[in-house]
């Protein structure tokens, strides 16, 4: 995955995590009985459960990559399968094939760096948050998508048999971007569902409303219409895992043109140290979104 579709998704992806605080605003439409600052507490508590819960799981990833040319045709296909783990928010993935091969010793070892790299960066971040040190520059927050975003239609609806809440979001006209998050912020339009009774995102449906460029477009640009799906599903009855995920862009990088889609299939849960059954499966299908 290129760098441009890294930093892209990645930031759709937060969203999953930390987009529920924004049902704050869409208090003409709350049902009764709850008020934004119990929700937004409510999340908040479940987000630092959640993350202690998910960090004695790791799991499979199997990423399907096509590169397509402008009228759609395939031009290659590319198969990467992963060993994920959590450390607080963030995932620390190993790559363990590509293609159906199983790496080189060199490969493993380059792996083994990586993993170390990904995990000193998080645990940093953990480290950070948890002292009270203002976050990156060019890290998500809540308060950054409260900025860039309205909120509207909260309602009731019903997701793979359980009762969720779901609401929609689109740009802010009037909001100015100072970093490339709040760029793609400034362009995302989309719709989550929220489980009501667990108070976790179970499905977000994002994508780009406008353009995006780089550097005025010297260094590339992403088309309109980029969308991207990410769903969450229970395991072991405790725990919220990553279940599926769909990245479509159409983007430039510099002279090259690119079209690719990107299909995530999560699978294979256990834990680290403690033996379990697992209720996982061996292929998350993604779900129908209500009518």
């Amino acid at each position: 995955m290129i760098a441009l579709t890294i930093v892209t998704a990645r930031i759709l992806k937060s969203l999953a995590c930390l987009l529920p605080a924004a049902l704050a605003v869409g208090q003409q439409s709350v049902p009764a009985g709850i008020d934004p600052e119990s929700l937004i507490k409510q999340v908040s508590t479940n987000e630092k459960q959640l993350e202690i819960a998910r960090k004695n799981y790791i799991f499979h990833r199997r990423d399907e990559e096509q590169d397509a040319d402008e009228s759609g045709k395939i031009k290659k296909t590319s198969v990467s399968e992963y060993e994920v783990f959590f450390v607080g928010p963030w995932q620390i993935e190993r790559l363990l094939a590509k293609n159906g091969k199983p790496l080189t010793d060199f490969e493993k070892k380059k792996e083994d760096e990586s993993v170390a790299k990904q995990e000193k960066k998080a645990r940093e971040r953990v480290q950070r948050e948890e002292s009270g040190e203002e976050p990156e520059k060019d890290a998500f927050t809540p308060a950054k998508f409260l900025a860039a975003d309205r909120f509207y239609n909260l309602r009731r609806d019903t997701l793979n048999g359980h009762e969720v809440y779901a609401f929609d979001f689109e740009p802010r006209p009037d909001f100015k971007p100072h970093n490339l998050t709040e760029k793609v912020l400034q362009s995302l339009g989309g719709t989550l569902w929220i489980d009501e009774q667990a108070k976790q995102p179970v499905r977000l449906e994002a994508h780009l409303s406008d353009g995006m460029k780089l550097l005025g477009g010297v260094v590339g640009s992403v088309k309109k219409g980029a969308n991207i799906v990410f769903e969450e599903q229970k395991v072991n009855d405790e725990v919220w895992m990553p279940s599926y995920g769909e990245v479509h862009l159409d983007y430039r990088l510099f002279f090259h043109r690119n079209v690719q889609n990107i299909v995530l299939r999560y699978s294979d849960y256990r834990k680290f140290k403690v033996d379990s059954k697992i209720t996982g499966f061996e292929e998350v299908k993604p779900s129908e979104p209500p009518k």
